[in-house]
């Protein structure tokens, strides 16, 4: 019998995650991992200009309950953002974006630091918790700045 939960297991997170997506029309991710064992999905945003990213993690967070948003500067001048939260069926979900520092119009301070928005001072490699506002911001940021090669009209 054991043998027999695992595809049921599968097929309910599929339906449930698919349902999630089509009733609250989120963009769909670039990659989508699911864990039968611990009932788990991740969903990553890896295609589309940086702030549009970040943007689609945000509209995906803004779906789940009791969301945390993590971001870190990694040595390249990437910054990767991370939430974690539930579905209304109870589904951990688990979401990631990154993207280039200088593409979202930022600035390089060094090998360890950058600034984002004219506002956000991140040192490399070491994880901060962040607000739905303050991510949003740096995307209206991006946006916004001629200095980003991939600037997008608000």
């Amino acid at each position: 019998m054991p043998e027999n939960s695992a595809p049921r297991r599968l097929d309910g997170l599929l339906r449930s995650v698919r349902g999630h997506i089509r009733t609250l029309g989120l963009p769909r991710p670039d990659r989508l991992v699911i864990s039968t064992p611990s009932g788990s999905v991740h969903a990553e945003f890896t295609s589309g200009t940086a702030p549009d990213r970040l943007a689609c993690l945000l509209v995906w967070a803004a779906s789940l309950h009791g969301v945390e948003l993590t971001w870190s500067l990694q040595a390249a001048g990437t910054l990767s953002v991370a939430a974690t939260g539930r579905t209304k069926s109870g589904i951990t979900l688990g979401l990631a974006a990154s993207a280039s520092v200088v593409e979202l119009g930022g600035k390089l301070k060094s090998g360890s630091a950058a600034v984002l928005a004219n506002t956000f001072r991140l040192s490399a490699c070491t994880p901060e918790q962040v607000t739905f506002d303050e991510v949003a911001q740096v995307v209206q940021a991006a946006r916004r700045s001629p200095s980003s090669p991939l600037a997008v009209a608000a």
